[in-house]
């Protein structure tokens, strides 16, 4: 029993140094010393709907995001003791004790939540009444995980990721205690551009809109899909910050992000009405026309929804493979010609007797020209111009000529001979 006793003292001190040890590395906003076991990568369970639950943290990205003042009761408010239960879903709308400057009270999310509720992806429509398929609709969590910082600091005109030292040392002319000097300028210049990359926001998106089910239940078209199709999709694929991403299309400028409407209300800034003044805004197309905005960006190849559009692409696959096959065909038998140079489909008849037909020939010449001298020997006759007795040979049947004929096609035959 002593032995025992013993044991669980020993147990017992070594694990109050181990934590006094390790509260020395624990961060500020973890005062319960909670990564002393959500540090460890494999922390994790399945729970009882058959849900695999990781609950590593990892402290590196949480001291770069906008939560890193808050202390871990400040969210998980149902925690009171060690090992704990379950913790129930965090309610972002619920304050902190982190004090919003500009009005001196307890930070909280419920005025953006209020946002989103009246945005198309609120739970209520506009009578109130819950909308089909609630558990479709995204909460805070659906979009937002861990957020990061992206301060960046400008130096004579160059846009550079990072903390500025100069503007830091300014600050710290004035708050010399903690570390709310950079907490302030990672947070103010994050807001100063999108705390996103373009690519991260529409990944977001397609969570929801690239899933078949989500689509059919809605009636919604595959937008990421298109999207990608379009020069915008194909450019924040390749790294483009500049190039407008689904937020910079669906939110009217100036207005909260959350505020995304659906494009048959008529203050949404894909509404047609809309659709030109959120083309032309000073960051995008300033000068463009009004035809610009008529480019239909989400089309697809429905038949139903977009006839045009889907025997538009029928007629162009058609015409494409008719000149892919038309050339192949060509190149194939062109292959064949320099393969097998004498090969040929309708062969030439061989000549054999070549005297013969030479003889043949020569006999039909003779027959044709007799014919026609006799033709014309009664009227060429008469006693101003006898025929010339001489030779007994009109001067046009001389042997020369019949000759010259015969030579010729006996130099022809011979070349076809050969």
């Amino acid at each position: 029993m002593i032995i025992r006793r013993s044991i669980s003292i020993v147990i017992t001190l070594s694990l109050a140094l181990v934590f006094i040890f390790v509260s020395d590395m624990v961060y500020a906003g973890d005062e319960l010393n909670c990564v002393l076991c959500h540090k460890h990568r494999g922390l994790s369970r399945i729970d009882k709907d058959g849900q695999f639950r990781l609950f590593y943290i990892n402290q590196e990205l949480f001291e770069s995001g906008p939560h890193r003042r808050n202390k871990c009761k400040d969210c998980h408010s149902d925690i009171d003791r060690i090992p704990h239960n379950p913790a129930k879903e965090v309610d972002c709308t619920q304050q902190c004790h982190i004090v919003e400057p500009s009005g001196n009270k307890k930070f909280s999310h419920k005025p953006v939540a209020k946002i989103l509720e009246n945005s198309t992806h609120g739970k209520l429509d506009k009578n109130g009444e819950p909308k089909p398929y609630q558990e479709d609709f995204p909460s805070c969590k659906s979009c937002h995980d861990q957020p990061l910082y992206r301060p960046f600091s400008i130096y004579k005109g160059e846009k550079v990721a990072g903390i500025s030292k100069r503007a830091m040392s300014r600050c710290k002319s004035c708050h010399t205690s903690g570390d709310f000097a950079e907490d302030f300028y990672e947070h103010v210049t994050t807001r100063l551009h999108k705390s996103r990359y373009s690519v991260e926001t529409i990944e977001v998106c397609a969570k929801c809109h690239q899933d078949e089910g989500f689509r059919e239940r809605h009636e919604l078209d595959d937008v990421i899909t298109s999207y990608k199709e379009t020069f915008h999709g194909k450019m924040v694929i390749l790294g483009s910050e500049k190039t407008p991403d689904c937020i910079d299309c669906h939110v009217v400028t100036g207005e909260n992000t959350h505020l995304i409407e659906s494009q048959s209300v008529d203050t949404s800034s894909v509404h047609e009405n809309n659709l030109n003044t959120t083309c032309r805004t000073s960051e995008c197309h300033a000068e463009a026309g009004a035809m610009l905005s008529s480019f239909q960006t989400h089309v697809t190849y429905d038949r139903e929804k977009y006839p045009m559009q889907f025997y538009m692409l029928i007629g162009f696959k058609a015409l494409m493979a008719f000149v892919l096959y038309f050339f192949l065909t060509l190149i194939f038998f062109e292959l064949l010609r320099r393969l097998f140079p004498k090969f040929s489909f309708f062969k030439e008849k061989k000549i054999d007797d070549y005297d013969d037909i030479l003889h043949e020939i020569k006999s039909s010449i003779k027959q044709n020209e007799q014919s026609s001298d006799d033709k014309n020997i009664a009227p060429n006759t008469s006693p101003e111009n006898p025929p010339d007795s001489s030779s007994g040979k009109s001067p046009e049947n001389s042997p020369g000529k019949t000759s010259d004929k015969t030579k010729s096609l006996d130099d022809i035959l011979r070349g076809k001979k050969e």
